[in-house]
């Protein structure tokens, strides 16, 4: 089955001969629900004219509301992901009324680069959700990766391995406390993929840890290990206000302030990471789902230099978040 990522454009295109019309139907639906008896959406286009008669669709944005990823929960075994942490869309096309595909995929809350090109998915029954070539530097907490598994027994494998099976195609957890883990079907011989990690003492600084929907829309866990500068940005709105009497009290003043609201920033610095530690910096500057030691927050950095051993000896990612909430409770 297909894997799409909807925060890409995917085109679905009608293209049959002589065709006048083109139609689309798409039924979307979460694991663990009915797939819908009639489509969630109906798309209908003429042919632009007799000698250009292709017609085209980006679906990948329709599935976007039924993708509601809020927090990660931690495990300490192989572990089935929240199901509204993707989705299927079934899409039917028909020409001229005369249905001439069928297809479902799985959407994934991620992106493509603009040099994947056009329509990029991936078919691999096995599809880890984050770069298994970038080592893991984690504090005390117990992480771990999303992978999509098709039905099957697997085995993620360390000191300590798993052996678990996954009843139908489905988004997974697999923690990682120890530093290596080979990951395949069950009694592999060659992993399907080899993923390292490694715990850091930090003993001057509190490390926070921050998690993000990445580019392939699974959870990162990045740990922000050295030193974090707080602070809060306030707001209000001022007015001229009125003397109480002729005979004013001076300490009464002439102006007022309403409508106080603060935010509070972050600055946080990541300590000394690899060179390829810029991809998790971009998907985390990219990211729409975004928490700070356990807090929604949005990132307040808008640009990040990319470090090299060669240019910068030792590298050092400073971001700056700001929380995604107000300091003074106004919800209504």
């Amino acid at each position: 089955m297909k894997k799409i990522f909807i925060r890409s454009p995917y085109f679905i295109e009608v293209d049959e001969a002589g065709q006048l019309t083109g139609k689309l139907e798409i039924f979307i639906w979460n694991k663990g629900t009915t797939e819908p008896t009639t489509p969630n959406y109906t798309l209908t286009k003429n042919v632009p004219s007799a000698n250009q008669n292709k017609l085209a669709w980006n679906v990948a944005n329709y599935a976007s509301e039924f993708i509601k990823p809020i927090s990660p929960v931690l495990v300490t075994s192989p572990t089935e992901e929240n199901v509204n942490t993707w989705c299927y869309m079934r899409v039917v096309s028909y020409s001229d009324d005369v249905e001439v595909r069928d297809e479902t995929f799985v959407c994934l809350n991620g992106y493509n680069n603009y040099s994947d090109g056009y329509n990029y998915d991936d078919t691999d029954d096995i599809v880890p959700l984050v770069n298994v070539s970038i080592k893991a530097y984690k504090h005390t907490t117990v992480p771990y990766i999303n992978v999509f598994l098709k039905a099957a027994t697997y085995q993620w494998l360390s000191s300590v391995g798993f052996n678990f099976t996954v009843a139908a195609d489905s988004m997974w957890k697999l923690p990682y406390d120890l530093d290596r883990y080979e990951f395949g079907v069950i009694g592999f011989t060659k992993p399907v993929f080899v993923f390292n990690s490694e715990e850091l003492c930090e003993p001057k600084y509190t490390p926070i840890t921050c998690t993000y929907i990445n580019r392939f829309g699974g959870w990162q866990f990045l740990t922000f290990f050295k030193a974090s500068t707080e602070a809060i940005e306030t707001e209000f709105k001022e007015f001229n206000i009125l003397p109480s009497s002729i005979d004013y009290n001076v300490l009464q003043g002439q102006r007022k302030r309403f409508n106080h609201q603060g935010k509070q920033s972050i600055k946080c610095n990541t300590g000394w990471v690899d060179e390829n530690y810029f991809e998790l910096i971009q998907d985390l500057l990219l990211s729409e789902t975004v928490l700070l030691g356990g807090k929604p927050a949005v990132v307040k950095s808008k640009t990040s230099e990319k470090k090299t051993s060669l240019n910068n000896k030792v590298i050092n990612y400073e971001i700056e978040f700001e929380y995604n909430f107000g300091l003074i409770n106004d919800v209504i």
